[in-house]
């Protein structure tokens, strides 16, 4: 009986040195002195718990696409968060489209380079899908990010609260008239569009602005 109660106890202390030796490397990992070693953004928050004793659901397809345009003699920045309809579908279709128009001689190519532009689009938790991005100016930056979920997507530029059931694409524009101010426009594109044709969706929008107005 003594002899079984040695056994259990070393055991209960091998345990517990193996995990005291795990906290330590942790907190040496992420809490060192030179403060120079973070968890990645994503891992702050933990995901919820999975039961594998029944089937996993399967997440839709996420991309993210920068580009820019060129429309009558202007320059435009195009930032798109799409998702596919379907598991096995292999299109994609944006739920939220950012349109700023670069200024004279702002180049995308060289934003780029500069680190100077972000854009990435994840679901840590299905149906909900999260896409955020960001363009970095001498004297000012744009950030957003938007939220596709059941029923209710939204958006949100430099704090400005967009419903994206009134429509998914934001057009940015410099206000010749006062500096660091931005005029915003959404238009009145409800549903998803594929992203192949997303150039061409916004040329048409782009469009349909310069006929009610001369500013374009």
């Amino acid at each position: 009986m003594m002899n079984r109660l040695i056994t259990v106890w070393t055991i209960l202390l091998v345990f517990v040195s193996f995990q005291s030796m795990g906290q330590k490397k942790d907190t040496d990992y992420f809490l060192e002195k030179d403060n120079i070693k973070h968890p990645e953004m994503g891992n702050i928050l933990p995901m919820q718990m999975f039961n594998f004793h029944v089937k996993p659901y399967e997440a839709l397809g996420t991309i993210n696409l920068v580009d820019s345009l060129a429309y009558k003699g202007k320059r435009f920045a195009i930032y798109s968060f799409g998702i596919t309809k379907a598991v096995d579908q292999k299109e994609y279709y944006s739920f939220f489209n950012v349109v700023i128009q670069l200024e004279t001689g702002e180049s995308l190519m060289e934003l780029a380079k500069a680190n100077k532009i972000f854009a990435a689009n994840v679901s840590r938790n299905h149906p909900y899908y999260f896409g955020q991005g960001t363009l970095i100016r001498n004297d000012y930056r744009v950030n957003f990010v938007a939220f596709t979920q059941p029923d209710n997507d939204i958006a949100i530029i430099n704090t400005k609260i967009y419903q994206l059931s009134q429509g998914r694409t934001i057009l940015l524009r410099q206000d010749d008239k006062h500096q660091f101010i931005l005029k915003d426009h959404q238009f009145s594109d409800k549903e998803m569009h594929a992203i192949k044709d997303l150039k061409g969706h916004i040329s048409i929008l782009l469009d349909k602005i310069a006929n009610d107005t001369s500013t374009m």
